[in-house]
This record gives C-alpha cells, structure tokens and sequence, in this order.
C-alpha cells in the first residue's frame, strides 16, 4: 500500500488476523517516529505507546494545547509548523492522524522523501501485534466502555496497555496528567490468559473504516447506527462495515471472542458467519448476558442465566452508563480473572 492510499482509501480487512503469529511485535526501537497531529487523545497516546516501545518520537500539531504541553514536559518535541511543510531531516516514519488532509505539506514532504506514512489505525493496529488485542467499536459509547474496561482490569489485576481516544483522569499515573493512555505489561498476570501476551485495550473507530486496520483477539461492538453517513453512505454499509471488524476476531478454539449489544446493533446481521464465539448483552430479557439496573439506587446487576454476578453501585448516572460498565464487566467479553465478582475498579470512576 502506498502512503496515498493508506490515507486516502477505506481500510480493507484482513480475514487471516488470527494467523499473525504471538511473537509478531511492531519493532520500532531506535527509530525516529514523527507524529502529524501528535495533540489529539488517540495520536498523543500512541506517541506514548511508541516511547515505551523504544522510538524516539517528534511531531506537530496546529496548536499548543494541555496534551502538548504535558507531551513536552514528557521529553516529546513538539512543533506547532504543520503549514511551513518541515519535517525533521533525521525522519524515519511519519504517522498521520485521521484529521490529517491528503494536502498536508508536512504529509506532501514526507510522501516526497519516500518515507513510510502509516495512518493513526494502521499503526495502532501494528502495535496489537504480539499482544492480546481488545478492541471495542460501537458507533457510540465506545470511549466510555475502553477507559471503564481499562480501569476495571487495572484494578482486578491484569495490568493493561489502555489506548482511549479520549482523557480519563483513571489513567494518568499521577491523576492530572490529560491522557487516554496507559502502559501496561508485557504478559498477562493472572486469571484464565495468564502467560499470554499482555493486553492492549484499544478504542476501534469505524470512521472511514479504521477499525479494520486492527488485529484483535476479543472484541465488543456497543452500538450499529447510521453514522459517518458521508463516509458509508447508507446504514447497510455501516452494517456491513462492523461485519467485517467482527470478522476479524480469530476462532473460537484460538481464544476468539465478540460481545455485542443485544439491541440496536443489528447484531443478526453484523455475526453472520463470523468464527469467533459471540454473546449479546443487554436488558432484554434474551441477552445472553443481562442487566437489571435499579436508577433509584444506581445498581447494577449483570447476570448469565442462573449465574449473576454481585451487582455493583454506578458513579455515574443514566442507564446508558448502566450498559457501558455492564459491558465492560462482562466474563464473555475481555476476560476478568474472578468473573464471579464485582467490578470494584468502577466505583471510583468519574469518566474522563
């Protein structure tokens, strides 16, 4: 793929993500890495991601801002000189957000010296490589459920690399610092995946159908609506689209997993034929996975059949905040070691 079209063109997807092997690991160790819009949530998270990884990362934005500002106080350079076309002569890859136009000049210039260009997704999706990839999509709601998720699977114990596109004061390691990011470990500690490779929870954006870039093991889809409609161009095609991300989950034998919502994410639709073992959650009554949720109290109760879970308080109110938390303790989707308890890393949380 040229640097034109992994801008330009809709993601395909790739049917074959469970055969990348475990030990396949995006090595950019030493290498210069410069981040086009390196301020927003997701790009300044995986600028984080990359330093922990060993690159030496640079970028630019079209304005200071508190992220950039931490970024820098971090030992990230930071230039604000996107319309000049300047890169650093010593470039090795430049990485564009979704934000960035195909006539960038800082995009023009790298395109001219024949660097390789990777797309935000492309290369959030080069970085599960090697590790247990989580990627939760929904075309609402999917912010909400990755930092509830990270946050719950840091305080039961896993240890989780979190990338949001959005902050969330849960993960900063010092509770200020603006970030949608988290480093995590290298293997899993505990519970049922114990000695796998260590997980990355990651939002997976359907916009221009980004989330296809990914290579997830477990997968959740919270919501399919008519969005992007500039993109798609019909609620089918946006249909389809999450089709294909849930696609992209491997077999079940191999630890595939998909948890999706019960209603209004044309769940028949979107697992047809899929491979993965699948299971919906809601508050119908049919949901393999269902919440009962008291609004007087803020309790929440996530149950299997006969099999409940303790319920749990909600910080936050609405029944949508309800259905993100539940989603993000659910034993079917991404694994929690003690499934048979409550979500207590949720009750401190207070969103970003």
């Amino acid at each position: 793929m040229t640097p034109a079209q992994g801008l330009m063109s809709p993601a395909k997807p790739h049917h074959d993500a469970h055969a990348n092997p475990a030990g396949q690991r995006f090595d950019v160790a030493g290498r210069r890495c410069y981040l086009l819009g390196i301020g927003g949530c997701g790009m300044s998270a995986l600028a984080r991601m990359l330093r922990a990884r060993g690159a030496i990362v640079s970028g630019s934005d079209a304005y200071a801002s508190p992220v950039t500002e931490a970024l820098a106080l971090e030992g990230t350079g930071v230039d604000f000189n996107q319309a000049t076309g300047e890169l650093p002569d010593d470039a090795q890859m430049v990485i564009a957000s979704a934000a960035i136009k195909p006539d960038n000049p800082q995009l023009a210039a790298a395109m001219n010296r024949g660097l390789p260009v990777l797309t935000y997704a492309e290369a959030l999706g080069k970085c599960m490589l090697g590790r247990t990839g989580v990627a939760l999509a929904g075309t609402h709601g999917k912010s909400t459920t990755t930092a509830m998720l990270g946050v719950a699977l840091t305080a039961a114990g896993l240890d989780p690399t979190v990338i949001v596109g959005a902050t969330c004061a849960q993960l900063s390691p010092d509770g200020h610092t603006p970030t949608g990011f988290r480093l995590g470990a290298d293997a899993i500690p505990r519970g049922e995946l114990k000695g796998r490779p260590g997980l990355l929870l990651a939002e997976a954006c359907e916009f221009n159908r980004s989330f296809h870039n990914l290579h997830p093991t477990i997968g959740s889809i919270s919501a399919v609506e008519a969005d992007h409609l500039d993109i798609y161009g019909s609620l089918d095609a946006v249909v389809q689209s999450f089709r294909d991300f849930a696609a992209l989950l491997p077999l079940e034998s191999e630890g595939g997993r998909l948890i999706i919502a019960h209603e209004g994410a044309h769940r028949r639709e979107v697992t047809a034929g899929v491979r993965c073992a699948v299971e919906t959650i809601g508050f119908a009554p049919g949901a393999d996975w269902h919440i009962d949720f008291n609004r007087d109290h803020r309790r929440v109760t996530l149950s299997r059949g006969r099999d409940p879970v303790p319920s749990w308080l909600l910080p936050l109110p609405g029944e949508h905040m309800a259905f993100h938390s539940a989603l993000a303790s659910a034993p079917a989707g991404p694994v929690r070691p003690h499934p048979a308890r409550p979500p207590d890393g949720l009750r401190p949380f207070q969103g970003g």
